[in-house]
């Protein structure tokens, strides 16, 4: 029985599936990031190996099994040299004998999104979860991707912008520099720490310190549901930067007159009131054409997709 190998390597977790040619999945994993910006590089290759061979274990595949074709979205891939260190990771790794380099694509993980959300010529993805980033393809085959340059250069729009912002926001009310928010006291609950010095240690604690910020946005949703400003007024900001990135991607690909799908991905979207119909309101009012998508399948399920598309 021949099989091909989707990976949606994230920022916060990696999700596998083993599908026959058919597409039909026969196993699927999960497991911790096998994002090395955000974990290392022994890390990130040490929890790929363990959730590849997990999915394989389920359906028994034998040692000497090979996969048809491999298809790896992985999150952080931003520029060639990152492609080279992805490259190298994984035909470093334990799984290596189980690929073959030439049927092995290995992209960034918004292109398996948008393969997963869509099937239209026209369409882009905006993914706002731990990170952010945009990407479109228009039916002549032109992709043009925005933002995902990770927490140092980009992520505008993402969780993790959204709990810098509200972390900053409390300290500035502490310190007397800014207003007075109920974030100073819903993140300290939701946190469950009880003053400032605790806070600080906690922002800068070493491990997974961009998932444990990009987490605060749950926090800032819910203290702007209570009315909080500061809370409602930074949801606001970053609502706009990913309408930007939205924006720029639809201009790029002449798409303004034209019909096309909106993925949508992440996290932050749950906060609807303050950030999705916010986004929404703002992107129908430009794009007249544009269809909202939600995405109702796994990113992974995109990974098989292209997989399948290359045999």
């Amino acid at each position: 029985m021949e099989y091909v190998l989707g990976v949606d390597g994230g920022a916060t977790k990696t999700v596998v599936q083993v599908a026959d040619l058919s597409g039909k999945v026969v196993s699927e994993s999960e497991y911790y990031s096998s994002n090395f910006k955000s974990v290392g590089i022994e890390t990130a290759r040490d929890n790929l190996t363990r959730v590849v061979l997990s999915a394989m274990e389920k359906i028994g595949l034998p040692d000497n099994f090979v996969f048809r074709y491999a298809c790896f979205g992985m999150a952080g891939y931003d520029t060639v040299s990152d492609g080279k260190n992805y490259h190298k990771m994984i035909f470093d790794s334990g799984i290596k004998k189980y690929l073959k380099p030439k049927n092995t694509l290995i992209i960034n993980d918004t292109r398996i999104g948008l393969s997963a959300g869509s099937d239209s010529k026209n369409c882009i993805i905006i993914i706002c979860g731990t990170g952010s980033n945009c990407l479109g393809i228009n039916d002549k085959g032109k992709e043009v991707n925005v933002n995902g340059w990770d927490y140092i250069l980009g992520d505008e729009g993402s969780g993790y912008a959204i709990g810098v912002k509200a972390l900053r926001a409390v300290m500035r009310a502490y310190d007397g520099r800014g207003e007075n928010t109920l974030l100073f006291d819903t993140i300290r609950e939701d946190l469950k720490i009880k003053n400032i010095p605790k806070l600080v240690s906690w922002a800068y604690g070493n491990s997974f310190f961009k998932v444990r910020i990009a987490a605060l946005a749950k926090t800032v949703c819910r203290t702007a549901e209570m009315g909080d400003e500061t809370a409602i007024r930074i949801l606001r900001e970053e609502a706009m930067e990913a309408i930007n990135s939205i924006s720029i991607v639809v201009d790029k690909l002449g798409l303004a007159e034209k019909e096309f799908d909106l993925v949508f991905v992440g996290n932050v979207f749950k906060c609807d009131k303050f950030f999705k119909s916010v986004l929404m309101k703002e992107i129908k009012a430009r794009f007249k054409k544009v269809n909202f998508t939600p995405l109702t399948e796994k990113p992974v399920q995109g990974a098989i997709k292209l997989a399948l598309d290359k045999i």
